[in-house]
């Protein structure tokens, strides 16, 4: 177990249930602000995503692949055709399981690489904002411009 209570360290087996922590209600980041865990790398390739892969990522396909065994031979026991036509329906539906569990592997690989998934590593800084001089507002008050903005 990690240090904080009820999570799991991020490089274990079960590390992939830290996906389920709601650790912020905003989904979207606003302009200048940053991911929850530093950036490794901000736009990674297939490669690396695959070289970054590890037991969190093994064990969500594991338990994703070993799920979807059970449900695809649930979904097929009620095919009233031939024999083969059963064992070919859960043959396609296993192993879009285990597409399934690859892809989501990879996703959480990749979100670890850019910051939106706990990596190990912590910001120095906590605040959450970039700060940054705003070079546009003093324009835009003094054109019609003011009226539409959306922030």
């Amino acid at each position: 177990m990690s240090t904080y209570r009820g999570t799991f360290e991020h490089d274990s087996f079960l590390g992939w249930l830290n996906l389920f922590k709601i650790r912020r209600l905003q989904v979207l980041y606003n302009v200048g602000e940053r991911p929850p865990y530093p950036v490794i790398i901000s736009k990674p390739t297939v490669g690396e995503v695959l070289k970054n892969l590890n037991k969190a990522d093994f064990g969500l396909f594991a338990t994703v692949t070993v799920l979807g065994f059970f449900a695809s031979r649930r979904a097929t026991l009620g095919l009233t055709t031939t024999e083969y036509m059963r064992q070919r329906g859960f043959s396609i539906a296993w192993n879009s399981f285990m597409m399934a569990g690859v892809l989501f592997a990879c996703m959480n690989s990749n979100n670890r690489l850019t910051g939106f998934v706990d990596n190990g590593l912590q910001w120095r800084r906590k605040e959450q904002r970039l700060v940054k001089y705003d070079f546009t507002s003093e324009f835009e008050e003094g054109t019609i411009w003011k009226f539409f903005r959306l922030r």
